[in-house]
């Protein structure tokens, strides 16, 4: 099997970006409120890496179906000023302990390049890897494939190399 990163796109200079939420790292909640300001010409991404992983509503529901363990919080979007409010989620992922020892680092501890294992992966279609500095979203190729055959705006994907590969 292959396995993808999912970046947020950052060619896109563009993107909405909740800059007030009610939410922290402990937070646990069935929704949550985020407020954003809509400036001219700016997009609502399918997938925001910061300040969590947020998906779109339709995003959310290619990714329920191909793994039912994610878990999801719902953030609204809102723009005071305009009015206009966005449902997005939340996404908490299934945790893996899966790098492997042939991952290459930076001297800083984050990751140069990402190097899995796959014994380590079992059957997940979507999981997160945490390394030292840095955690990462991953998809199998069933998924990206998926997720590259519909419109989403401000997704790249990102081949992930296999231990002994």
């Amino acid at each position: 099997m292959e396995y993808f990163i999912v970046r947020q796109d950052q060619s896109i200079t563009n993107p909405i970006i909740p800059f007030k939420t009610d939410l922290d790292d402990n937070f646990v909640c069935s929704s949550v409120f985020g407020e954003v300001i809509e400036k001219e010409n700016a997009v609502y991404l399918d997938y925001l890496e910061k300040p969590r992983r947020i998906v779109s509503d339709d995003l959310k529901g290619l990714l329920v179906k191909y793994e039912d363990n994610l878990e999801f919080t719902a953030i609204v979007f809102t723009d005071v000023k305009k009015g206009t409010q966005r449902v997005h989620w939340l996404m908490d992922i299934v945790k893996k302990n899966c790098i492997s020892d042939e991952t290459a680092y930076y001297p800083d501890g984050q990751i140069k390049e990402l190097v899995i294992d796959p014994k380590k992966v079992e059957l997940d279609c979507i999981f997160q890897v945490d390394g030292k500095k840095e955690s990462f979203t991953i998809v199998n190729l069933d998924v990206a494939e998926s997720m590259l055959r519909r419109p989403y705006l401000g997704i790249q994907l990102q081949r992930v190399k296999l231990q002994g590969r």
